[in-house]
């Protein structure tokens, strides 16, 4: 029986140790250019560049209305461009992410369903009111 407990705490030892592995092999938070944590961690300059590279980015890319409404730090119509986005449009907007030097969020995006992710968006921006 201590024998069965053994193996069985040792299994589940291992498992968790390379779940985590494989996990942070995924998520390293690198690019190109060195070693990037998330916008929320980066120092106010990096933080401001990138918040621009992805107003540029809507822009370019069919979401004026995102975008003016980042540049306006204006959190109702941010809340209601999230709570009109298709399925699609979602879509498009977690592929600009991946695409465009902003992997970590997309997959963030990509790993909810947008119903999920408008409500998570609407959160924050209650926060940031």
């Amino acid at each position: 029986m201590k024998k069965k407990v053994l193996v069985i705490m040792i299994t589940a030892i291992l498992t968790i140790g390379a779940m985590t592995v494989v996990y942070a092999k995924g998520n390293d938070n690198t690019t190109k250019s060195g070693t990037r944590g998330s916008m929320m961690y980066q120092n106010t300059t990096n933080r401001s560049e990138n918040y621009n590279k992805m107003i540029d980015l809507m822009r370019s890319n069919g979401f004026e209305d995102a975008a003016k409404a980042m540049e306006s730090k204006d959190y109702n119509a941010m809340s209601t461009l999230m709570n009109n986005l298709t399925d699609e449009q979602y879509k498009k907007m977690t592929d600009l992410m991946e695409q465009n030097g902003f992997k970590n969020m997309g997959q963030m995006m990509r790993s909810v369903d947008r119903n999920n992710m408008v409500n998570m968006h609407n959160s924050m921006m209650k926060n940031n009111r």
